[in-house]
């Protein structure tokens, strides 16, 4: 598998102003709503919710359960598996160790209510904090994306209280944008990049992408006067024609989780989602009912007699989709979840 398309698949963690859904589909509430009954059911006893990756894909699960304001128990023991494996880094399935983990499991624990500073024994508050370089990245080697998701939690938890650190952090990512507007995943824009950050060298595997470009927009959207529109027309130009949504490269086949984070950009600054998108998600979604009910499959394969179908379901293109569906952006409130895990309804 080509590695570009190995970091869209562990990446992968709106709007009524869009175009309405056609006539009889359901609505985005009660698609997600089946989602959540399928990412409910496939948690394993110890509460993780593995797809993409352990960590990555249960803190997911949890911002996904919250944004569709169901599920307490599942949300809670995913959250007390996400503290285990913190508490315990020897005993973990998989280390908590870096910024991009860290901030995925504080805006898991934001979301559900806990303290990410009194998280499995961990202030994970300070250790993010700890990694910051005077230039204002988080850690000398953090992934672009790392660095926009670790901006986002220090938000949620409500962290970014020392304004030149802040300020520091969000210059370096407004920065690091590309001259198409996006950004790409691994590194800033260099003095040799093009226009969408490539050097034209065998050996960059990373140019411009939707998923990068989403979360670094989410982080920068309390900055104003940093954010600009040109990360809006770079989603714009980005986008697959044939099918309305968005791959994780520019142009690429619709895939649930890139087309679910466009339509979380675009809610987090109150803009339009263009026309189509939220239908383009929701068609990725299988039917509602059954035992696999409210499943996403991935994105589309080829047919052997011409067209295309859903590619399987598929728990990290559920978990993803979710939060897009009801144009939730980064970072997720705390709320009360109440309301249980909706019951599947037979076919």
């Amino acid at each position: 598998m080509h590695l570009r398309r190995l970091i869209a698949v562990g990446l992968t963690g709106a709007l009524g102003a869009g175009a309405p859904l056609a006539a009889g589909a359901p609505s985005p509430k009660k698609s997600s709503r089946a989602a959540v009954s399928y990412i409910a059911s496939k948690q394993k006893p110890g509460g993780a919710i593995p797809a993409f990756s352990k960590i990555g894909s249960t803190s997911d699960a949890v911002l996904a359960l919250a944004a569709a304001r169901r599920g307490p128990r599942p949300m809670n023991r995913a959250l007390d598996y996400l503290a285990e494996q913190v508490r315990d880094p020897a005993g973990a399935e998989e280390r908590v160790d870096t910024v991009g983990e860290l901030a995925k499991v504080v805006l898991a624990a934001v979301a559900g209510g806990r303290d990410p500073r009194r998280f499995g024994s961990r202030n994970l508050i300070a250790e993010i904090k700890g990694t910051q370089l005077a230039s204002g990245r988080y850690g000398r080697r953090t992934a672009v994306l790392d660095h926009a998701l670790a901006m986002l939690a220090l938000r949620a938890a409500r962290a970014a209280d020392r304004i030149i650190p802040a300020r520091r952090a969000a210059r370096w990512l407004k920065d690091a944008q590309c001259r198409d507007g996006g950004w790409q995943y691994d590194k800033p824009v260099g003095p040799k990049d093009d226009l969408h950050c490539s050097t034209g060298e065998e050996d960059d595997f990373f140019t411009t992408d939707t998923n990068t470009s989403s979360y670094a927009y989410q982080a920068l959207r309390y900055r104003r006067k940093l954010l600009n529109h040109n990360a809006l027309r770079f989603f714009t130009r980005a986008r697959d024609r044939a099918r309305n949504g968005w791959g994780y490269s520019p142009g690429s086949l619709t895939d649930a989780n890139s087309t679910a984070l466009v339509l979380q950009a675009f809610a987090s600054s109150n803009q339009a989602a263009p026309k189509g998108s939220l239908r383009a998600l929701r068609r990725l979604q299988y039917r509602l009912c059954g035992k696999r009910g409210g499943a996403f499959a991935f994105t589309w394969e080829p047919k052997s007699g011409g067209g295309y179908r859903r590619s399987g379901r598929d728990l990290g293109a559920t978990i993803g989709a979710v939060p897009g569906l009801l144009g939730r952006p980064l970072p997720l409130r705390p709320v009360a979840v109440t309301k249980g895990v909706p019951r599947r309804k037979p076919c």
